[in-house]
């Protein structure tokens, strides 16, 4: 039996595949560029994620516990405390800081202070000499600026030893020798760490008498959280004790959701090339009626034609999946480099140098390949195994079959909106979040179900146009209602995700704009320059701050501190800011002037509106955090609009800040001008000033907003790349459609130019009706991407990330839509109606 079965796959398949090369082509090219997308976004977000996590690997080294202290570092003589006690078998110090390289820009180094004498026992590196001989224990001990940096770096950068790299920190710009190379023992190390003898370190970073971590290894693992409780008896109430992995878990939590849904918008490819699938399956169907119909007189089995055209299927669909996978490899290296400077500008700062693959990812882009083909193929397949024999043989059978439309469709559509509709609001009141994707799916299912009953509507309308080629085009739409309807589905799909995507783009970017003017209202922004690359990690001289507010022409200035605190077992984002009162905030309700008197004048802090989202709280209520004089409990005092972090920021005041931790560093100034003062005269003036010793950033009040969208624009850079290529998968199937169509009604079109049509006449008829069908798409694309708008901007994103975000609509963009995909539609079904006009007469009505 397998040999019949196999001379009927290559006379029915193989044999049509080679005769039609190009559909073929086509067919496997959307499903490649479907699986390549999809494993793009998998390979960046995991590239991401073991970037971060190789951070912390090396850092952590062997350590089976670490002390941190989030604001003002650990004091010296807490390390041999720590390390003498009963349980710890090992300890060592570190020192960390960050260095922007102004001879490399956009590049840092992540600089380590090690004591060489005490992390053996946790080292995952080696320090060694250039030419791999003993080291040089005296240089570097002895030498303040020496450094070791890794061999990817100095090959990259063509340094040897002896060269010397400048660098910034705090502002100032000093040099750094290249002496040593750090070599992998366990783990690779980053091509951004380097390291420094800690002393030195100290030094440097002006971190004197300070420590940033110290490394532990215990004596007996099993006892550690009874070890955790004595330590913190000894150690600073703000100190936090943790396993090193901890915070490599916090960090994947926190990207989980941007992750979530950039793999999300990779799914819509695949969608739509589910419907494309069905359409090139169907006119695979249609063209081979006839062999169908001599198969199933020959005694040929329904379930084997329906096998037969799987099998087709997922021959195309196995060859797609699998140049997809390969086009996949080449695609995450342009995209890992959008999600990774998005992740830095949104949530930690990482630097993705190579790809990080495993094998379950292209597993799983090639089973989802695999398993969109056999969607879209299953209806047609069906429909060819249901096929009577006797009217596949007969002629004209397909093309005069008369289409009846069930009511069942449009109710069908309705209950799906609706279950979008519950979906919806259980995202938002008890989620969990992710229940918002399926509302989105379901506008989709439901606009697309609407599809049969728009197309009938808009044929009856236009047929009654006194315009014969008008009418006929019309009469010929509805007639393929099933074929057409699925491609006005596909691209109104696509439309509709190219209209919300838009809209919550647009919505976000309006509501950011009001943001910004509530808030940026300084007239000139000063901070380090390195601050631009690796965030805010280093900070503004302390005599600056005085040197501004005598300047000619300043008027007040404001101050701004990032620091985390430990908040609910993990880490919060605390901004702290001296003010006069003029920095705004856009409060979500009550009495702005007295909240921010209370802010500034008393022990309580206010909160963003994702804060109290994600932690469940609310004004009024108490919100603790360890500091060096003990816990402090902070009331919240108002809850307000920011768009800076999905993970939620807490404002305090300096006073408040300095008061329990001892630190007054900040990381940038924001100057008020009088009427008459100069915003340049400033600028020029700190340079005088502090310029010879370091480098500093100047906003002016526009060039910061201009900053703040420049960044805006570049998060949104990918979600732009995977909307259009839903939009060209789409278009596409337009052009399967119609050759499918021109291939069924081939008797009557030539019957058409037998009794006086032009060939022109019979190419306008298809391209009115491509036309028609991009109308009908964009109308129904535009009403389901609005209703999907609603969706994405009001409830994924709220549920989310925690934002309110204002709708807005750009009314010129929506209007333009129905014209370039009309347009778009029409280009698609040139080819299909040059076909057409071309059909040789005789032939078609003798074939048929």
């Amino acid at each position: 039996m397998i040999r019949p079965h196999f001379h009927y796959f290559h006379w029915l398949v193989l044999r049509y595949l080679a005769q039609h090369r190009l559909l073929a082509a086509l067919n496997i090219a959307s499903v490649a560029l479907g699986v390549a997308v999809y494993l793009a976004i998998q390979i960046a977000n995991h590239s991401a994620n073991r970037a971060f996590a190789a951070s912390v690997d090396v850092v952590a080294g062997k350590a089976q516990l670490r002390i941190t202290v989030p604001a003002g570092g650990l004091a010296d003589e807490i390390f041999p405390l720590v390390a003498r006690h009963s349980g710890v078998s090992a300890a060592t110090p570190i020192v960390r800081g960050l260095l922007t390289l102004p001879d490399f820009p956009g590049e840092y180094l992540d600089l380590l202070g090690v004591d060489i004498f005490s992390d053996e026992a946790f080292r995952t590196f080696d320090v060694t000499n250039f030419e791999l001989g003993a080291f040089d224990v005296q240089r570097w001990l002895g030498r303040r600026d020496s450094i070791a940096v890794t061999d990817e770096f100095a090959q990259r950068h063509r340094l040897h030893k002896g060269d010397s790299v400048r660098v910034q920190i705090n502002g100032a710009t000093r040099p750094l020798q290249i002496d040593f190379i750090l070599r992998t023992r366990e783990v690779a190390v980053p091509a951004q760490f380097a390291a420094m003898d800690i002393g030195w370190a100290q030094e440097f970073l002006q971190r004197r008498g300070k420590i940033d971590m110290v490394q532990l290894r215990l004596t007996n693992p099993g006892e550690k959280e009874k070890l955790v409780t004595q330590l913190r008896s000894v150690l600073p109430p703000d100190a936090i004790v943790a396993a090193p992995r901890q915070r490599g878990e916090q960090v994947e939590k926190m990207l989980s959701s941007f992750q979530l849904n950039l793999t999300a918008m990779s799914l819509v490819s695949l969608l739509v090339g589910v419907f494309l699938i069905y359409n090139t399956v169907s006119a695979s169907v249609v063209r081979r009626r006839h062999e169908i119909g001599i198969l199933r007189s020959l005694g040929i089995t329904r379930t084997e034609v329906r096998t037969l055209f799987l099998a087709e299927a997922l021959l195309l669909g196995i060859l797609g999946s699998a140049l997809g996978v390969l086009c996949g490899l080449f695609l995450s290296r342009a995209l890992v480099g959008a999600v990774s400077e998005t992740i830095s500008s949104l949530y930690v700062l990482i630097q993705v140098r190579q790809l990080s693959t495993t094998p379950w990812m292209f597993g799983a882009a090639f089973g989802i390949g695999m398993v969109t083909v056999v969607i879209g193929a299953w209806l047609p397949a069906h429909m060819a195994a249901r096929m009577d024999p006797i009217r596949a043989l007969t002629s004209g059978a397909v093309a005069d079959q008369s289409v009846c439309l069930s009511q069942a469709w449009f109710w069908s559509g309705g209950i799906c909106l609706l279950i979008s509709i519950i979906l919806s609001w259980l995202a938002l009141v008890t989620g969990p979040p992710w229940l918002g994707f399926f509302a989105a799916f379901f506008v989709l299912a439901g606009f697309a179900l609407f599809a049969p009953i728009i197309a009938t509507s808009f044929s009856l309308c236009l047929r009654r146009i006194i315009t014969v080629e008008i009418n006929l085009a019309a009469a010929n739409l509805a007639r393929a209602l099933g074929k057409n309807s699925v491609t006005i589905a596909a691209l109104a799909c696509a439309v509709a995700m190219t209209v919300s995507v838009g809209v919550m783009v647009f919505s976000f970017r309006q509501t950011v704009k009001v943001w910004i003017d509530e808030t940026l209202i300084a007239d000139l922004f000063i901070a380090p320059a390195s601050n631009e690359t690796v965030g805010p990690s280093s900070f503004i001289p302390s005599e600056a701050l005085p040197f501004v507010e005598q300047l000619p022409g300043v008027e007040a200035v404001d101050t701004f501190r990032e620091v985390e605190l430990p908040f609910r077992g993990g880490t919060i984002g605390v901004a702290v800011v001296r003010g006069t009162e003029r920095r705004r905030f856009h409060f979500l309700h009550g009495d702005g002037g007295l909240i921010l008197h209370r802010f500034y004048n008393e022990q309580c802090v206010i909160v963003s509106e994702s804060f109290t989202r994600r932690h469940g709280i609310r004004e009024g209520d108490l919100v603790p955090f360890p500091s060096p004089t003990g816990l402090q409990q902070f009331i919240i005092a108002g809850v307000f609009y920011d768009y800076a972090s999905d993970q939620g920021v807490v404002f305090m005041s300096e006073k408040n800040f300095v008061r329990h931790w001892k630190d007054d560093r900040i990381n940038s100034l924001a100057v008020y001008l009088l009427k008459n003062g100069n915003a340049d005269a400033v600028s020029g003036a700190f340079r005088a000033k502090f310029g010879p010793t370091g480098e500093f950033a100047f906003y002016a009040n526009r060039e910061l907003r201009a900053r703040v969208f420049e960044i805006f624009d570049q998060t949104f850079a990918v979600t732009y790349v995977l909307r259009s290529i839903a939009i060209i998968v789409a278009v596409v199937g337009i052009f399967f459609t119609l050759t499918t169509l021109v291939t069924e009604r081939t008797r009557e079109l030539a019957i058409l130019r037998a009794i006086g049509a032009s060939a022109a006449q019979i190419r306008r008829l298809l391209l009115l009706e491509s036309g028609m069908i991009g109308v009908i798409s964009s109308a129904l694309g535009l009403a389901a991407g609005i209703c999907l708008s609603f969706v994405l901007t009001g409830v994924i994103n709220r549920a989310f990330f925690g934002w309110t975000i204002h709708m807005a609509f750009p009314w010129l963009a929506l209007a333009l839509t129905p014209v370039w995909i009309v347009v778009s539609a029409v280009a698609a079904g040139w080819l299909p109606a040059l076909r057409a006009a071309k059909l040789p007469i005789a032939d078609a009505i003798r074939s048929e």
